[in-house]
């Protein structure tokens, strides 16, 4: 039986990807949960991407940003297996751990501006221009190489992987290396003002004393691959 695919309406809305009209998704199947079970926060990066090779089409997964991404993340959790997401919180009212179930559908969709464009120019604080772009999956799976070897977070390399130059990663960072903290404060900045994808963040009803408030919404594995009893609460049936 052919694989039906579902265009996807990415937050990037494909800004940063020339050439590319539309990106499509398949639904999870069978085949796909033994790559899916491999996952752990150690392996994700490489792992998912090779599941995004396998269901996703219209672009390489490797050149998706991190944004949009993480939005195919939760896409897959409601479409193939719940919109409940279990997670543990400290209720603001009435001070006590509880469980709460976030409906992943309600969390909110963060788009790029309509009129953003790559490379984005950038004035810095001495009025030249530096170009930049947001970081990919591929950049993050470079960076976290880079960050097993040495054993260390490195803001500079961060930074540099989304400097658009004919100069290399290495000459990046040293130009970078060189800047005034105010000019990376601008650099970042600027991730910060186009961030795009799934706002990590959810009202709550407190099951105890009945207090509203808004928690953070943790990114665990199980988002994606969550246990029968949610499903199956999801569904409708009592297991």
């Amino acid at each position: 039986m052919e694989d039906k695919y579902y265009e996807l309406s990415l937050p990037s809305l494909l800004i940063p990807y020339s050439g590319v009209e539309k990106v499509e998704i398949r639904m999870l199947k069978g085949r796909d949960e033994k790559l899916i079970g491999e996952l752990t926060l150690a392996n994700f990066e490489k792992k998912f991407k090779t599941l995004l090779g396998d269901i996703v089409r219209g672009i390489d997964p490797g050149k998706l940003t991190l944004g949009d991404r993480f939005y195919i993340v939760v896409w897959l959790a409601i479409n193939c297996y719940t919109h409940l997401y279990p997670i543990e919180i400290f209720c603001d009212t009435c001070l006590r751990k509880v469980k709460v179930e976030i409906d992943l559908g309600q969390l909110e969709k963060v788009d790029l501006p309509k009129d953003y464009r790559e490379p984005y120019a950038l004035t810095l604080t001495d009025g030249s221009i530096i170009h930049l772009r947001q970081l990919t999956v591929d950049d993050q799976i470079q960076y976290l190489d880079y960050v097993d070897v040495k054993q260390k977070d490195d803001l500079i390399y961060k930074l540099a992987q989304s400097v658009v130059s004919d100069d290399d990663l290495v000459k990046r960072m040293e130009y970078l290396e060189e800047l005034s903290t105010r000019d990376l404060g601008l650099i970042r900045g600027f991730h910060d003002k186009y961030y795009h994808g799934v706002k990590l963040e959810s009202s709550y009803t407190c099951p105890k004393c009945g207090g509203a408030g808004v928690t953070p919404v943790p990114f665990r594995l199980d988002i994606i691959f969550p246990d029968g009893q949610t499903i199956a609460r999801s569904l409708g049936y009592n297991i």
